[in-house]
């Protein structure tokens, strides 16, 4: 599901309700699995594309084909032969079972919470028939249908158990003699440094401490590429004071979802880079995504103190939560 979730997310926040969401329920054949499967089509029905990837996009014609029929609810069987799957490099060919959803079907809550990066768990009945039901560490929207109300509490369970192995996995289980579908989606954070040095050094030990996958470019090409792909679980923190390098990665950034955007600098430099994005068009409102300076208020002094800082604020500014000492809050302590 990793491959379809910024693409969903992008048809979620501009109300591309004919677009459609597909996942795989089961595989026979084609050797190991690759979890990160799933796309979303859009441009239903008149020009259809598929955005993500399915079995290496050997059945995107298929998919397209299908659509011809409209976005509505459905299983759809696709099958690849040897041949095919294996100059695609799997071990085999096989046969595929894919669940089509229109966007328009799943709760309201799940545009805010994978904006979020919240980990969450969609369900659904394998074969097509039912409702969506979404579900996070605390709350639930959506509902299966009629019919599983006996079994609201199981299927809760075993969605957080499903975040709790703390990957994106799809699985199916029977519940209450019907065959569910269990899509976890856990965003891995990857977060970007632009520049170089003691800080960007600082920077990256402090995200690998906490499981990060952090990349360090000093080029703005590589920048860009970086932001333009990337998500709300990912940040990105320019150190460059290069006019060519720090303006079109922060421009990039602004066009993206990306959960933060810190840059480096004094506040006259700042002041550079804000004047700059307004000539290429930057509203205030967007510019105001900008961290800049970049970082929490902790007193740091050094590039490991500052390092602290700035990753504190990424978490902060993607949980949406207002930076406060635990002692004087109220409520979970626990994100």
């Amino acid at each position: 599901m990793e491959l379809a979730v910024n693409h969903l997310i992008d048809a979620l926040e501009e109300g591309r309700d004919n677009d459609v969401l597909v996942r795989v329920v089961s595989l026979t054949g084609f050797g190991l699995r690759d979890a990160a499967d799933g796309a979303v089509i859009t441009g239903v029905p008149a020009a259809p594309i598929v955005s993500g990837r399915i079995l290496g996009g050997l059945l995107d014609n298929q998919l397209i084909g299908e659509m011809e029929a409209g976005s509505h609810r459905r299983l759809v069987a696709g099958t690849v032969a040897d041949e095919a799957a294996t100059s695609a490099g799997m071990i085999c060919g096989g046969q595929a079972q894919l669940l089509i959803t229109p966007v328009a079907d799943f709760p309201q809550e799940l545009r805010s919470w994978l904006s979020e990066a919240l980990p969450l768990t969609l369900v659904a009945a394998a074969d097509g028939n039912s409702g969506d039901l979404v579900v996070s560490k605390r709350e639930a929207a959506g509902s299966l249908g009629p019919g599983f109300e006996h079994a609201t509490e199981e299927v809760l369970a075993e969605a957080r158990s499903q975040l709790a192995e703390g990957a994106t996995t799809t699985t199916t289980k029977e519940i209450g003699g019907v065959s569910l579908l269990f899509s976890a989606i856990v965003p891995a954070t990857r977060f970007l440094v632009v520049g170089s040095g003691p800080m960007a050094e600082a920077i990256a030990s402090q995200g690998e401490l906490m499981g990060w996958a952090v990349e360090t470019k000093e080029e703005s090409g590589n920048g860009i590429s970086f932001v333009s792909d990337a998500g709300p679980a990912d940040g990105v923190a320019v150190l460059s004071h290069d006019p060519d390098i720090d303006v079109p990665v922060i421009s990039a950034a602004l066009k993206s979802s990306i959960g933060y955007i810190g840059g480096m600098g004094s506040r006259n430099t700042q002041r550079r880079r804000r004047e700059a994005l307004a000539k290429l068009g930057h509203s205030e409102a967007e510019m105001s995504r900008v961290h800049g300076p970049i970082g929490l208020d902790l007193g740091s002094r050094t590039p490991a103190e500052t390092a602290v800082a700035i990753a504190a604020e990424f978490l902060a500014a993607r949980s949406g939560k207002k930076p406060q000492s635990l002692t004087g809050a109220s409520g979970s302590i626990n994100g």
